[in-house]
């Protein structure tokens, strides 16, 4: 047998520098097609970027194997996120082994939120899709961590909407304590009020707080009050009624900080529900 001449070699060097430079310019193509799709979702606001890493390069791409899809986006307004699980049907089935979300200063259900992260695993894609539309479409996901920070601004807008009575509300955070004062309205004259407490975590999906005490006018209040007002307040969140995260996220624990919340747990992509509302599922 001939042993292959250096012409021959460099035919299969140049074809596949046309396959590499190819599939990169593929890559790069569907990138910033699924940067427009979320961008739609999103209202037009906001800024996104993607970016897909491909396993086993050109021939992940070819095969549709991604190691990871990287979407960060911020300065947006949703009432709910934009990535979901669609009914899977006859296609090409494409693999990605995660899909890491990084989103920043956007608000949510029209809640501030300072960041949400999420590593969801076992991604499973619409490949035909990708390849002739240019559209990132899922079927199906694993569940993987994520964490959301919530800061003072926030859980502020969290408690005057809990407690209208409580007038000019500021919520205090330090990793020992949460601290609420503002003005208690009774009987048309306004009182100074303060609530602090710990927080903790209820069903997977409620931040309550707890251990509370309360004040007006410097005096603490007797139990039986402050039973009543505690009731009023939580749960101070709901990640399900007030970031529409039902369905996508389970608060297992919550960590304290100077100036912020951040709720730790499980996350996935949940799938879409007639209406936009994500479904419920198991865990």
């Amino acid at each position: 047998m001939n042993s292959p001449s250096v012409k021959d070699i460099a035919r299969v060097a140049v074809i596949l520098l046309f396959i590499i430079s190819g599939t990169k310019e593929y890559t790069r193509r569907l990138e910033r097609a699924a940067e427009r799709q979320i961008l739609q979702q999103l209202g037009g606001s906001g800024q996104v970027q993607v970016h897909i890493q491909p396993r086993w390069g050109a021939l992940g791409v070819l095969l549709a194997r991604a190691e990871t899809i990287r979407v960060h986006a911020s300065g947006f307004r949703t009432a709910q996120m934009p990535f979901f699980t669609e009914t899977p049907v006859p296609a090409w089935r494409g693999r990605a082994d995660n899909v890491q979300i990084v989103l920043e200063d956007f608000y949510l259900g029209g809640l501030p939120v300072r960041h949400l992260e999420a590593t969801v695993p076992d991604i499973s894609l619409d490949s035909r899709e990708a390849a002739l539309r240019l559209r990132i479409r899922l079927f199906s996901a694993g569940w993987g961590n994520g964490w959301v920070t919530l800061d003072e601004e926030s859980l502020t807008e969290f408690v005057r909407r809990r407690l209208p009575e409580v007038r000019s509300p500021h919520v205090q955070v330090t990793p020992s304590e949460v601290r609420i004062t503002g003005e208690l309205v009774a009987l048309l004259t306004p009182w100074r009020f303060e609530a602090k407490g710990g927080v903790g975590v209820r069903d997977g999906r409620q931040v309550v707080v707890e251990n509370v005490q309360v004040r007006v006018e410097g005096e603490e209040l007797p139990p039986a009050v402050v039973q009543k007002i505690v009731a009023a307040l939580n749960p101070v969140l709901d990640v399900e009624r007030d970031l529409r995260l039902g369905g996508a996220f389970v608060v297992e624990r919550v960590e304290q900080g100077n100036g912020f919340l951040k709720l730790i747990g499980r996350a996935t992509v949940p799938p879409r529900e007639p209406g936009g509302i994500y479904g419920n599922r198991k865990r």
